[in-house]
């Protein structure tokens, strides 16, 4: 499928605003008895995007904003206190905003917790979490690194190869941390909405890429994103 493309040259707050409002229209669009999940990524790019769905959820209803189920799309396999911890990151950003202001409580907070002393490091537990909140994410937002990686699915990994609804862990990442965590390619394509941040000259290669159609999903992992329903992309570059 083709992406939206959302251009923020000269308005980047105004641009992520627009991408906030349509994550919250998606959630909208759903019954009252459909399950809401959004799975947020870590990472610098993710930054704005926090602040503009803070700033927007004031405009939103009360019980649609309860009903959100926040889930981590990739974290790093680190104490939750640990400063590496995506799931820390959003926290400080986003969810303790929201639950000061009594706009989400924290049982809709849903960290993935490491845990050493399990085989999988904690993944199965998460997929069972997630299951038990629907079992896919209604959106995903995701970060694009400068090789096109989005969440912990790097170029030419093998964890790209997994084909179940699930959560990965592997001790292999090419960026550091190497211990990390990810949702599977088919978690990151079920989703109704996928968001794409490709922000900053550093990811000029990786936005040439996405648009490319000769390019593989193995070479430039973010292309995933496009087999999801819908997909918007967020951008500064031209």
């Amino acid at each position: 499928m083709t992406a939206t493309v959302v251009r923020a040259q000269g308005d980047l707050e105004g641009a992520l605003r627009q991408v906030a409002h349509k994550i919250f229209a998606v959630c909208k669009a759903k019954t009252a008895q459909e399950p809401l999940v959004v799975g947020l990524c870590g990472g610098r790019s993710v930054v704005g995007l926090l602040s503009a769905l803070q700033a927007e959820s004031v405009n939103q209803p009360r019980d649609l904003l309860g009903r959100i189920q926040f889930f981590m799309v990739d974290e790093r396999l680190v104490p939750l206190t640990d400063e590496q911890s995506n799931y820390g990151g959003l926290k400080r950003l986003l969810f303790d905003n929201l639950v000061e202001q009594g706009a989400i409580t924290l049982t809709q907070l849903h960290p993935f917790v490491t845990e050493t002393t399990q085989g999988d490091f904690g993944c199965s537990r998460y997929r069972e979490e997630l299951r038990a909140s629907g079992g896919k994410f209604t959106v995903v937002v995701l970060g694009v690194g400068e090789d096109g990686h989005i969440a912990g699915l790097f170029p030419h990994h093998p964890a790209l190869a997994e084909q179940g609804e699930t959560f990965l862990h592997f001790h292999d990442s090419p960026k550091p941390p190497a211990d990390r965590m990810s949702a599977s390619p088919a978690l990151i394509t079920g989703a109704e909405l996928s968001v794409i941040l490709a922000l900053g000259e550093g990811k000029r290669a990786a936005w040439t890429a996405f648009h490319d159609n000769s390019v593989a999903v193995e070479a430039c992992p973010s292309r995933l994103a496009l087999k999801a329903k819908e997909c918007l992309v967020v951008t500064d570059l031209e």
